[in-house]
């Protein structure tokens, strides 16, 4: 049964590579064409700028030859017959003129919004591609990770159970990577990526001014490389691994009151010691999660971290004196509070409990409580 299983994996494994190439080129291939399209509509939109000032010109064009034309017939009697031909001819050709300039106006602006569906279509299957890696992503951790013990030594149910477990935790830290990535690094290397453009015309039409928009690339640059170490160490705290809970997260809590400009009060009480990497990984993540929402969400200039270790049970408690909210509410609408849903099902995957106290105007407190031995939580 278990070579059988073996063999189940492999080959299943083999089929999610296979797909996965072909999801990250159809990514690659749809971002490439949205890049290309969007600086066509960017080009675009400049055209139809200069036809509106060329269509402007000619209405008053085409108004003074008409007004000639009319003065022209009405006092026929003093113009020769040639003025009179040209009179209409000039006042035909104006006409011809604004109605192409017109017609390429038009052209343009419908050229411009099927762009701007297109662009639209694209980011959708972008959006979709991503998630599609992120399953797939997810698939492959699954089967290749070291759980084929736990499998073997574990009921149907209780196998059953912690495959689903571990799918809904590496889900939601995926779904947090792909949103850091997409509103932070992604962003700005698109925006990177159109100032070299623009540099790269300045050097045509004015040098002068390449030099300053060098820097200010540089700058964006060496912004955008902060960003990606950032998300690398809370993609994988390395001092977890190496030093320990408390350790990786104070230094984490030091990058963030750097990057966010507020103070961070971290204290441990008890007697600290290692736990499972799991359990480790879990409340760095709740950690980072909760201070996470006071820098998007409180507007509080302080937070404070308590991290308490007893010996069946490891507690954490996050208060901030921001705005407050409506927790009911909060907990109600998981579309717009995904990271307190997050924090809450990351919790009961430890059989922990979590508590949240809020009054608006006052601050919040987020309290969770994660048993050392799996028992469920009882003392918040």
């Amino acid at each position: 049964m278990s070579d059988k299983l073996g063999d189940i994996i492999k080959n299943t494994l083999e089929a999610i590579e296979s797909g996965k190439e072909e999801i990250f080129f159809i990514a690659e291939t749809t971002r490439n064409e949205t890049l290309r399209l969007t600086n066509e509509l960017s080009q675009l939109k400049s055209d139809i700028s200069d036809t509106i000032c060329l269509v402007d010109a000619q209405e008053k064009v085409d108004r003074q030859k008409r007004m000639r034309l009319m003065a022209v017939n009405s006092s026929y009697q003093q113009y020769t017959q040639k003025e009179m031909i040209e009179a209409y001819a000039e006042a035909k050709d104006a006409q011809v003129s604004l109605q192409l300039l017109q017609s390429r106006e038009a052209e343009l602006r419908k050229r411009r919004n099927e762009l701007e569906r297109s662009l639209n279509q694209m980011q959708e299957t972008i959006d979709r591609a991503q998630n599609l890696m992120t399953q797939v992503s997810m698939a492959i951790s699954l089967l290749q990770g070291e759980i084929e013990g736990a499998l073997n030594s574990h009921s149907h149910e209780q196998r059953q159970e912690l495959g689903l477990r571990i799918i809904k935790a590496q889900e939601e830290e995926r779904r947090r990577v792909a949103r850091e990535i997409h509103d932070g690094p992604a962003q700005t290397l698109a925006n990177i990526v159109l100032r070299l453009e623009i540099a790269e015309k300045l050097m045509e039409y004015n040098p002068s001014h390449v030099k300053a928009e060098l820097i200010d690339l540089k700058n964006l640059v060496r912004a955008n490389l902060q960003d990606i170490r950032r998300i690398i160490f809370d993609l994988r705290p390395l001092a977890l691994n190496d030093q320990g809970l408390s350790a990786a997260i104070s230094k984490y809590l030091d990058n963030f009151s750097n990057t966010y400009g507020i103070t961070c009060e971290f204290k441990v009480a008890g007697h600290e010691k290692r736990l499972l990497p799991g359990m480790e990984a879990a409340l760095f993540r709740l950690i980072q999660e909760g201070i996470t929402n006071v820098a998007k969400h409180a507007h509080s200039a302080k937070v404070n971290i308590l991290l308490n270790f007893q010996d069946d049970w490891t507690s954490v408690r996050i208060q901030d004196y921001g705005i407050g909210f409506e927790v009911d509410s909060a907990m109600q609408t998981p579309g717009e509070h995904f990271g307190l849903i997050g924090m809450r099902e990351r919790v009961e995957m430890f059989y922990g409990r979590l508590s949240i106290q809020s009054s608006f105007g006052k601050g919040t407190i987020i309290k969770f409580l994660i048993p050392s031995r799996g028992e469920r939580g009882d003392k918040l």
